[in-house]
Formats: structure tokens, sequence, C-alpha cells
């Protein structure tokens, strides 16, 4: 089994992350059997957990909680845990962390230094299966720099830095610091050109069963953003369907929410149409004039960030009418084209479209469990028959513009796909709209932005359990190439 799984478990131990590791307990008795050989090989006592016989464990269910195990067992296994955590928590811990390719360079042993722990994953990831289940705070920090893999994780309580190590000289250097006791977490923060983008969509304000997820997205978000080192503020992408309707109510919902993700988190918004944004009770408002709040809302067809050098293009695909797929037309393309050609050296900008229909069939994550009848062939035409009405327009378009990033809504899903050199990305819903077992999942996305290299490096989809506060699942996916061509636009 890969060392990433024990280490997870370990971690979230030190952190107290109780739900997750015993999440990881209660797994089977094998994978209790083999933590505890992990434990061993690493000289990490643990009698109170090597003491469980398989009888013993057969009496333990899903969803207990420690205290449950210490009862049920009448053994000190609340206190294990403790000892484990205090025993670990202040020390600065280094994890081997391997790229992608098995040529790259191995590191399975460290030299030994006082209160500083080394830990090596030595099986290769796939890049096409980055996905982490209730993976330990700081291993957040390794994910956020996957662009940068392989290196090595380090950190000490709630502080931590990502080391690249690509060649030989980069480990020496890496040793040479500790040995130096050099300040770690000073001298290998690389951030400068980490600019990040939140995109989230489809919360459906207003409706009542949505504020437990609004409250848990407040939550995941407090968490996450200290993690987001940066020099920029953050850009904040919410694609449509921000209300459940456009009444009064709603509207005062939805720009309060605005107004305290600016205030919040220093943040820049911008916010496009959805169809639940312009309906209420079956009536299409885009063919009237729209209510002055949402012009408000609404805003320009384009917005320039300007520091950043980044022009978003803001869509809307419930204009002509068909809420149901939604419709970009030709006449908003050449508006839009009329506004890009009155900025001066549009070649130094990324360009980034937000719209709230998908432009290609959106598929669940593996791990949701798919319904029967959305297995059948017939199902996947009614699917691909349900994307935008004139996707194969806007593709055209897109493809003359070289534009890279592409950022919708609509489907509940998350989604993460590239077509010839074109990233379309998916938030799902981010006051929650999977389901899985028992689990009830609110998802957004975050992505890192290269400033220097003007491309986009990474995406992170977040599954958070609304359900179950402290349940997680993150996939990481890569962008590759970037804005090599966009010179040609």
């Amino acid at each position: 089994m890969n060392e990433i799984f024990f280490i997870n478990t370990f971690f979230n131990i030190v952190y107290r992350n109780e739900l997750a590791y015993m999440r990881d307990f209660l797994m089977s008795y094998d994978y209790l059997q083999s933590f505890i050989q992990w434990l061993n090989q690493r000289h990490i006592s643990c009698p109170v957990l090597e003491s469980i016989t398989k009888d013993e464990y057969a009496l333990l269910s899903y969803l207990m909680k420690v205290e449950d195990v210490d009862h049920i067992l009448h053994i000190p296994f609340s206190v294990e845990m403790e000892t484990i955590a205090q025993t670990y928590e202040k020390a600065i811990h280094i994890v081997y962390v391997p790229g992608f390719d098995e040529n790259n360079l191995k590191m399975t042993s460290f030299p030994t230094y006082e209160n500083i722990y080394f830990y090596a994953i030595s099986t290769h990831f796939q890049k096409d299966n980055l996905s982490f289940f209730d993976p330990f705070p700081a291993f957040f920090c390794a994910l956020n720099h996957v662009d940068s893999w392989p290196g090595c994780l380090i950190f000490q309580e709630q502080k931590m830095v990502f080391v690249p190590i690509k060649r030989i000289e980069d480990f020496t250097q890496l040793k040479k610091a500790i040995e130096q006791q050099l300040p770690l977490f000073d001298i290998y923060q690389h951030y400068q050109n980490d600019a990040y983008f939140i995109q989230l969509s489809d919360l459906h304000l207003g409706k009542n069963k949505r504020q437990k997820g609004l409250a848990r997205l407040y939550a995941s978000l407090d968490e996450l953003m200290p993690r987001l080192p940066s020099l920029w503020p953050v850009n904040i992408l919410i694609t449509g369907d921000l209300m459940e309707s456009p009444n009064r109510k709603n509207m005062y919902l939805a720009n309060d929410f605005m107004n305290s993700l600016k205030k919040r988190y220093k943040a820049n918004v911008t916010f496009i149409l959805g169809n639940h944004d312009v309906i209420v009770h079956g009536f299409n408002f885009a063919r009237n004039q729209k209510s002055k709040v949402i012009a408000y809302l609404l805003g320009e067809n384009i917005k320039v960030l300007e520091k950043e050098k980044i022009i978003i293009i803001k869509m809307d695909t419930t204009s002509e009418g068909n809420l149901a797929r939604g419709k970009i037309g030709k006449r908003q393309l050449m508006e839009i084209d009329d506004e890009l050609s009155a900025i001066d050296h549009l070649e130094d900008y990324t360009l980034l479209v937000l719209l709230h229909h998908h432009v290609y069939p959106i598929d669940k994550a593996q791990f949701i469990k798919t319904k029967w009848h959305e297995k059948t062939f017939i199902n996947r035409i009614v699917e691909t028959s349900k994307v935008l009405v004139d996707a194969p327009l806007l593709i055209e378009w897109l493809q003359k513009r070289n534009i890279h990033y592409v950022f919708h809504g609509h489907k509940h899903l998350p989604f993460f796909r590239e077509v010839d050199g074109c990233y379309y990305i998916g938030a799902g819903s981010a006051t929650g709209g999977l389901k899985e077992s028992r689990s009830r999942y609110i998802s957004y996305n975050i992505m890192k932005y290269d400033i220097q290299e003007k491309k986009m490096k990474l995406c992170m989809i977040f599954y958070d359990d609304k359900a179950k506060a402290e349940r997680q699942r993150v996939e990481v996916y890569l962008f590759e190439g970037g804005n090599e061509d966009e010179t040609s636009r």
C-alpha cells in the first residue's frame, strides 16, 4: 500500500482530525494492521493499537468516536492518540513527495537531525489520478505545488513550505540549510508570482436547504485562505445561479454575499448570470428589462485586471431565451470582439471566459455513485443534447482568439477537461448538490496562476461534506501548455 495513506492517517492523528483517522482505522482490520506495522518501522510506540484483536475489532462500527473505542474495548485508546499528537505536534516534519516520472530523483533516506522527522513516499503519482481523501492540513501545501513535484514538504504545526527537489544539488542545499539552522519557512517561501482564482457556482441563494451549505462554504474558505500565500488579491469567479430566483429578497442576499466575500477575504469578485438568476416561477426576465439590481450585479462585459494583465470576459448565456441549454449568439461575440479591439497591446493579456452553461457533456467524478439510468446509451445522447446551443460557434471563436481558459457552472458537477489546448472548468455547486453514500458535498475550485509565465498552473477541486464537516476530498489537475500562442491573437 502507498505510504501516503499511512502518512496521512498519522498526521491526521497529530493534527487531531479525529473523524479522518477514525474513518481510516474503521476501514478494515487489515489496514489497521498495516498502519501499526508502518508505525513500528518508524519506532512510534502504539501498544494500545497493537492490543486490538480481530474479534475485538469486529465490535467496532463505522463513524465511532475515539471515546466509543475506550468504552467498548476497555482500553485507553484516546490516551494513546493524544500521546502521539503531543509527542510529534511541535516537531519539524519533512515529507518527500515524488514526481510523476519514475526517472526522477528518488529520496528514501535522510540524515538524522534532532527533532526533525523524515518520511518518504516511494510510489510515483499519476497525473490523471490525483485524488486525495481527508488530506491532513499541511499536505495542502504539497497539493498547491503539484506543478513543482518532486520535492519536500516541510511543516511544523501551522507553518509549512514546499521545496522542489529536481537535482541532487537541491537536496544538498536543503541539508546545508538544516545543518546551519537557517529559517526554512522563510528562505523557501517563493510565491511572488502566484495568484489565485476561486471559482464558485450555483449557490441558489434564497433556497432554505442551501443555508447549511453556505455556512460550510464559509468555514472551508476561512480554513484555506491563509494557506494561499500571495502578493496578489484573490479573484473570486461566480459562474451563475447565484440566486434561486431574482426576487428582491434574493437579490439582497446575493449582494450581501458578494460584499461579504470582498470584505472577508479582501477579494475581487466577478459575477455572471445563470438561468435561475433571470427566472421567477417560470417567467423569463431576460426577455424583458432586467431589474436594476441584476444589472448592477452583472456590470460590464469585460473586466480588466490591469496589474495582473488578465482580461475576464463575461458571457451571458441567458439573453437569447434558451435557459435550459443557454445560447450566446453571434451578436454578443461581435460586441465582445469590438470591446477587445479597443484594448491596447491585447497580446500582453491572458483572457479568461466566464459563462454559465457548459460547452461539453459532463460526467460525475469517479467516487460519486452513478445511477443506473445515467449509464445508458440513451442518457449519453440526452446529455450531449443539453450542452450550450451554439457550442460549436463558441469553440470556433475561442480558437480564433487563442483563449485557453473557460469557466462555467449549471450542471452542479465539478468538471475539468482539455480540448485542443483549451481548458473547460466547472465548479459544481458551492452550497451542495452532490450525493455519495452518507455524504452531501459542496464543491468549488481553486486555480493557481503564474503572473510571470501568464499561465494557469493547477486546478484543485474541493469536495466538502456539509453533513460531516471534517470530511473532504481534493482532486488536482495540471494545466499543460498555456499561453505560448497568445501573441498571435
